[in-house]
């Protein structure tokens, strides 16, 4: 049976009254969070080595309500504000950084059903409030229009928690013949939502790191798709109910921002403390006292730390003036949004350079497999090449900065 969570009446959401207006996030679910410590790591080695969540670990988020925080609380969901989504995602993935990231493939598609039509949203949470949708996102592929819905065909990278999903959204740019249909802005996109067992997964998820979170390949070929279960991917959406809150007024790539962001922090946070560790233990070749007395290391730990705890502090100041203005109807702007892209790509840049740095200064202790440092410097290389959060998204908010048209064009979602 499934159970069923009740907003918290301790940690109200949103902010307090005053000029220092504070963030109160939902802390019985941060501790149902940290609950699942003990699970988690148990089955870590078993998600790294078969390259997709333990299914132990996948039923305890679902009955920790992790699955639902995306979802409307009139379907059933906790529809949370982003910091307390945000500070979720951080706690599991200081657990393993794979349980964390498969929390992207439910709560994102959670969000994204705000778009699709009444008909469609019924069908995809039939099953209860805890969705699960991969999703691949790029490139967009080929689609039909057909009478009642879409034809699609290609083949996308990354779609996350795949084998668990019951669920797959992939994007498609909508053809007349031979010729993209085409609007003042470019081509027409749409969001289409099959069942999983529709598409062909392709065992491509073969990576450096994060390797637990079966991110292969997709594939349809003529996948009919009703047009209940489409939606047009535009930077105006009018909702309505039960997605009218401001949770679905965020940017678009918030709702991935509010997953990988914390990722990438926990994971540079696990390497600072792993070092740390080591220092206290390890005595170099040629040396008389261990890491811990050496003026680089000490040096090091101390630049880790700036670095993590500043990139933590705008990200979590940025998310929550977004959600501020979300709260008071207050449509951002593009700059705005851009603000937030790069607080969060900012995030993950730092904290493939803080885990690096922590990994350097483990010497040859870092190179073994038994060594936690070894697998957080995998996932934060690997993190840092997410087409939402890339060092190239720096170049996406410059070009909002300058006035300049962004060749990214979801930053305006």
């Amino acid at each position: 049976m499934a159970t069923t969570f009740e907003p918290s009446t301790t940690a109200p959401r949103g902010f307090a009254p005053g000029p220092d207006t504070r963030f109160a996030v939902d802390e019985a679910l941060l501790a149902r969070a940290r609950s699942l410590e003990p699970i988690i790591r148990e089955h870590a080695d078993a998600t790294e080595r078969e390259r997709r969540l333990a299914r132990p670990v996948v039923d305890a988020m679902r009955e920790a309500g992790l699955f639902r925080m995306f979802t409307p609380r009139a379907l059933g969901g906790l529809e949370l504000d982003p910091v307390t989504v945000a500070r979720v995602a951080e706690e599991i993935a200081s657990f393993d950084s794979a349980a964390a990231w498969a929390l992207q493939a439910g709560n994102t598609g959670a969000w994204w059903a705000s778009r699709f039509p009444e008909a469609g949203v019924a069908e995809i949470f039939a099953d209860g409030p805890d969705l699960l949708m991969a999703a691949s996102f790029s490139p967009p592929h080929r689609a039909e229009e057909v009478p009642g819905g879409y034809r699609i065909t290609g083949r996308g990278p990354l779609a996350s928690t795949i084998h668990d999903s019951p669920w797959v959204m992939m994007t498609a740019i909508v053809f007349d013949g031979e010729q993209p249909r085409m609007t003042p802005h470019g081509p027409v996109i749409v969001g289409l939502v099959m069942h999983a067992s529709e598409v062909e997964i392709v065992d491509t998820w073969h990576s450096l790191g994060m390797r637990g979170t079966d991110s292969n390949d997709v594939a349809a070929d003529g996948v009919f798709v009703p047009a209940a279960r489409s939606a047009l991917i535009t930077p105006v959406v009018e909702l309505r109910a039960p997605f009218a809150g401001p949770l679905y007024r965020l940017p678009a790539p918030a709702s991935v921002d509010v997953v990988i962001a914390p990722v990438a922090l926990a994971i540079a946070r696990g390497a600072i403390t792993e070092l740390r560790a080591l220092a206290d233990r390890k005595t170099p070749i040629g040396a008389m006292k261990t890491l811990r007395h050496r003026a680089a290391v000490q040096s090091a730990v101390a630049e880790g730390e700036a670095l993590l705890r500043s990139a933590r502090l705008l990200f979590y100041d940025t998310l929550a003036a977004t959600w501020r203005r979300a709260v008071d109807g207050e449509a951002a702007t593009l700059e705005q949004k851009a603000d937030l892209m790069l607080a969060s790509a900012h995030v993950v840049r730092t904290a493939a350079q803080v885990t690096d740095l922590m990994h350097r200064m483990s010497g040859t202790s870092g190179v073994y497999t038994r060594n936690r440092l070894e697998r957080h410097f995998r996932d934060a290389q690997t993190v840092r090449h997410h087409g939402f959060l890339s060092e190239s998204r720096l170049e996406t908010v410059g070009q909002v900065y300058l006035g300049v048209e962004p060749e990214f064009a979801m930053v305006a979602f």
